[in-house]
Protein backbone atom coordinates (compact mmCIF):
# COMPACT_ATOMS: atom_id res chain seq x y z
CA UNK A 1 0.00 0.00 0.00
CA UNK A 2 1.28 3.46 -0.88
CA UNK A 3 1.67 5.51 2.31
CA UNK A 4 3.53 8.54 0.93
CA UNK A 5 3.70 10.11 -2.50
CA UNK A 6 4.88 13.28 -4.21
CA UNK A 7 3.76 14.40 -7.66
CA UNK A 8 5.77 16.99 -9.57
CA UNK A 9 6.92 18.70 -6.36
CA UNK A 10 8.93 21.87 -6.99
CA UNK A 11 10.55 24.13 -4.42
CA UNK A 12 12.44 27.33 -5.20
CA UNK A 13 14.50 29.61 -3.00
CA UNK A 14 14.77 32.82 -4.97
CA UNK A 15 16.40 31.90 -8.27
CA UNK A 16 17.56 28.50 -6.98
CA UNK A 17 15.36 25.51 -7.78
CA UNK A 18 16.16 23.10 -4.93
CA UNK A 19 13.57 20.47 -5.92
CA UNK A 20 12.43 20.26 -9.53
CA UNK A 21 9.23 18.34 -10.41
CA UNK A 22 10.03 15.33 -8.21
CA UNK A 23 7.63 12.37 -8.12
CA UNK A 24 8.32 9.47 -5.73
CA UNK A 25 6.24 7.02 -3.72
CA UNK A 26 6.78 4.95 -0.58
CA UNK A 27 5.12 1.62 0.18
CA UNK A 28 4.30 -0.06 3.50
CA UNK A 29 7.26 -2.00 4.88
CA UNK A 30 9.84 -0.82 2.35
CA UNK A 31 13.01 1.21 2.62
CA UNK A 32 13.32 3.86 -0.08
CA UNK A 33 16.76 5.46 -0.30
CA UNK A 34 17.34 9.00 -1.54
CA UNK A 35 20.87 9.17 -2.93
CA UNK A 36 22.77 12.21 -4.03
CA UNK A 37 25.56 14.62 -3.23
CA UNK A 38 25.19 17.56 -0.87
CA UNK A 39 22.94 20.13 -2.48
CA UNK A 40 21.08 17.58 -4.61
CA UNK A 41 17.74 18.47 -2.96
CA UNK A 42 17.32 15.52 -0.59
CA UNK A 43 16.88 17.53 2.61
CA UNK A 44 14.50 20.01 0.98
CA UNK A 45 12.30 17.17 -0.29
CA UNK A 46 12.30 15.57 3.16
CA UNK A 47 11.30 18.85 4.82
CA UNK A 48 8.39 19.17 2.40
CA UNK A 49 7.15 15.66 3.25
CA UNK A 50 7.41 16.48 6.97
CA UNK A 51 5.36 19.64 6.48
CA UNK A 52 8.23 21.89 7.56
CA UNK A 53 8.28 23.90 4.32
CA UNK A 54 5.74 24.37 1.54
CA UNK A 55 6.44 23.55 -2.11
CA UNK A 56 5.89 26.13 -4.82
CA UNK A 57 3.96 23.62 -6.89
CA UNK A 58 3.02 19.96 -7.04
CA UNK A 59 1.14 17.76 -4.59
CA UNK A 60 2.06 15.27 -1.88
CA UNK A 61 0.51 13.19 0.87
CA UNK A 62 1.74 11.18 3.84
CA UNK A 63 -0.65 8.68 5.39
CA UNK A 64 -0.61 8.13 9.15
CA UNK A 65 1.83 9.26 11.82
CA UNK A 66 5.32 10.42 10.88
CA UNK A 67 8.60 9.79 12.68
CA UNK A 68 11.37 12.21 11.71
CA UNK A 69 15.11 12.24 12.40
CA UNK A 70 16.87 15.32 11.09
CA UNK A 71 20.49 15.76 10.02
CA UNK A 72 21.46 17.75 13.09
CA UNK A 73 21.50 16.05 16.49
CA UNK A 74 17.95 16.33 17.85
CA UNK A 75 18.15 15.09 21.45
CA UNK A 76 18.52 17.39 24.46
CA UNK A 77 22.10 16.72 25.52
CA UNK A 78 21.67 18.06 29.07
CA UNK A 79 18.85 15.57 29.75
CA UNK A 80 19.36 11.91 30.59
CA UNK A 81 18.46 9.04 28.30
CA UNK A 82 15.30 8.48 30.36
CA UNK A 83 14.34 12.17 30.34
CA UNK A 84 14.75 12.39 26.57
CA UNK A 85 12.54 9.36 25.94
CA UNK A 86 9.84 10.74 28.26
CA UNK A 87 10.07 14.21 26.75
CA UNK A 88 9.56 12.96 23.20
CA UNK A 89 6.89 10.41 24.12
CA UNK A 90 4.95 13.29 25.72
CA UNK A 91 5.36 15.38 22.55
CA UNK A 92 3.92 12.45 20.59
CA UNK A 93 0.93 12.37 22.98
CA UNK A 94 1.63 8.89 24.33
CA UNK A 95 -0.10 7.76 27.53
CA UNK A 96 2.29 7.43 30.49
CA UNK A 97 1.82 3.66 30.83
CA UNK A 98 2.39 3.15 27.11
CA UNK A 99 5.43 5.43 27.19
CA UNK A 100 6.97 3.43 30.05
CA UNK A 101 6.59 0.16 28.14
CA UNK A 102 7.93 1.69 24.94
CA UNK A 103 10.91 3.20 26.76
CA UNK A 104 11.91 -0.10 28.32
CA UNK A 105 11.65 -1.91 24.97
CA UNK A 106 13.70 0.83 23.31
CA UNK A 107 16.47 0.75 25.92
CA UNK A 108 16.59 -3.05 25.87
CA UNK A 109 16.99 -3.01 22.09
CA UNK A 110 19.87 -0.54 22.39
CA UNK A 111 21.40 -2.23 25.46
CA UNK A 112 21.13 1.11 27.26
CA UNK A 113 19.17 0.11 30.36
CA UNK A 114 22.29 0.59 32.49
CA UNK A 115 22.71 4.08 31.02
CA UNK A 116 19.12 5.19 31.59
CA UNK A 117 20.14 7.98 33.99
CA UNK A 118 23.21 9.15 32.08
CA UNK A 119 23.17 12.49 30.31
CA UNK A 120 22.99 12.03 26.56
CA UNK A 121 26.04 14.24 26.01
CA UNK A 122 28.18 11.60 27.72
CA UNK A 123 27.20 8.85 25.27
CA UNK A 124 29.39 8.04 22.24
CA UNK A 125 28.15 9.57 18.97
CA UNK A 126 27.06 6.23 17.55
CA UNK A 127 24.85 5.49 20.55
CA UNK A 128 23.40 9.02 20.51
CA UNK A 129 22.39 8.57 16.88
CA UNK A 130 20.92 5.13 17.61
CA UNK A 131 18.94 6.64 20.49
CA UNK A 132 17.72 9.47 18.22
CA UNK A 133 16.55 6.88 15.71
CA UNK A 134 14.78 4.79 18.34
CA UNK A 135 13.02 7.82 19.83
CA UNK A 136 11.82 8.82 16.34
CA UNK A 137 10.02 5.45 16.23
CA UNK A 138 8.80 5.27 19.85
CA UNK A 139 5.22 6.17 18.83
CA UNK A 140 5.09 3.48 16.09
CA UNK A 141 4.81 5.78 13.06
CA UNK A 142 3.49 4.50 9.76
CA UNK A 143 6.12 6.56 7.93
CA UNK A 144 9.68 7.10 9.14
CA UNK A 145 11.71 9.86 7.47
CA UNK A 146 15.44 9.94 8.12
CA UNK A 147 17.80 12.64 6.84
CA UNK A 148 21.31 11.14 6.60
CA UNK A 149 21.05 9.28 9.94
CA UNK A 150 24.46 7.62 9.54
CA UNK A 151 26.45 10.69 8.51
CA UNK A 152 29.75 10.90 10.38
CA UNK A 153 29.42 7.49 12.02
CA UNK A 154 31.93 4.64 11.95
CA UNK A 155 31.10 1.47 10.02
CA UNK A 156 29.86 -0.44 13.09
CA UNK A 157 27.53 2.37 14.18
CA UNK A 158 26.21 2.75 10.64
CA UNK A 159 25.42 -0.95 10.49
CA UNK A 160 23.62 -0.76 13.86
CA UNK A 161 21.34 1.98 12.52
CA UNK A 162 20.58 -0.03 9.39
CA UNK A 163 19.72 -3.15 11.38
CA UNK A 164 17.22 -1.08 13.36
CA UNK A 165 15.77 0.29 10.12
CA UNK A 166 15.37 -3.19 8.70
CA UNK A 167 13.56 -4.35 11.85
CA UNK A 168 11.13 -1.42 11.65
CA UNK A 169 10.49 -2.08 7.96
CA UNK A 170 9.81 -5.75 8.74
CA UNK A 171 7.17 -4.55 11.22
CA UNK A 172 5.44 -2.62 8.42
CA UNK A 173 6.89 0.87 8.72
CA UNK A 174 7.64 2.61 5.43
CA UNK A 175 11.05 4.29 5.61
CA UNK A 176 12.40 7.12 3.48
CA UNK A 177 16.12 7.61 4.17
CA UNK A 178 18.62 9.93 2.54
CA UNK A 179 22.30 9.07 2.33
CA UNK A 180 25.44 9.96 0.43
CA UNK A 181 27.08 6.60 1.29
CA UNK A 182 26.70 4.61 -1.91
CA UNK A 183 27.15 1.22 -0.22
CA UNK A 184 24.01 1.93 1.82
CA UNK A 185 21.96 1.92 -1.38
CA UNK A 186 22.08 -1.88 -1.30
CA UNK A 187 20.32 -2.01 2.07
CA UNK A 188 17.29 -0.36 0.42
CA UNK A 189 14.42 -2.00 -1.44
CA UNK A 190 14.43 0.85 -3.95
CA UNK A 191 16.48 3.98 -4.49
CA UNK A 192 15.86 7.35 -6.11
CA UNK A 193 18.94 9.22 -7.32
CA UNK A 194 18.74 13.02 -6.99
CA UNK A 195 20.94 15.45 -8.88
CA UNK A 196 20.44 19.21 -9.05
CA UNK A 197 16.94 18.93 -7.62
CA UNK A 198 15.69 16.22 -9.97
CA UNK A 199 15.24 12.47 -9.63
CA UNK A 200 17.38 11.23 -12.49
CA UNK A 201 16.79 7.52 -11.94
CA UNK A 202 14.78 5.26 -9.63
CA UNK A 203 14.36 1.54 -9.08
CA UNK A 204 15.94 -1.44 -7.37
CA UNK A 205 19.60 -0.68 -6.62
CA UNK A 206 20.86 -3.87 -8.29
CA UNK A 207 19.01 -2.94 -11.47
CA UNK A 208 20.81 0.41 -11.62
CA UNK A 209 24.31 -0.78 -10.68
CA UNK A 210 25.62 -4.07 -9.30
CA UNK A 211 28.10 -2.56 -6.84
CA UNK A 212 28.76 0.72 -5.03
CA UNK A 213 31.75 1.30 -7.34
CA UNK A 214 29.56 0.88 -10.42
CA UNK A 215 26.95 3.12 -8.84
CA UNK A 216 29.59 5.82 -8.32
CA UNK A 217 30.56 5.59 -11.99
CA UNK A 218 26.88 5.66 -12.93
CA UNK A 219 26.33 8.84 -10.93
CA UNK A 220 29.37 10.43 -12.53
CA UNK A 221 27.95 9.86 -16.01
CA UNK A 222 24.78 11.71 -15.05
CA UNK A 223 26.49 14.60 -13.26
Amino acid sequence: MTIARTHNITKKFGTLTAVNEVSIHLETGEILGLLGANGAGKTTLIKILCGLIKPNSGTFFVQGRIGYMCQTFSLVEELTVHENTRFYSALYGMAKSHAEQAERALLEELHLLNYRDRQVRHLPLGWRQALSFAIATIHKPAVLILDEPTSGLDALSRRRIWRMMQRRAAEGTGILVSTHYLDEAYYCNRIAIMQEGRVTEAGKPEAIARTAAELSEHLGKHA
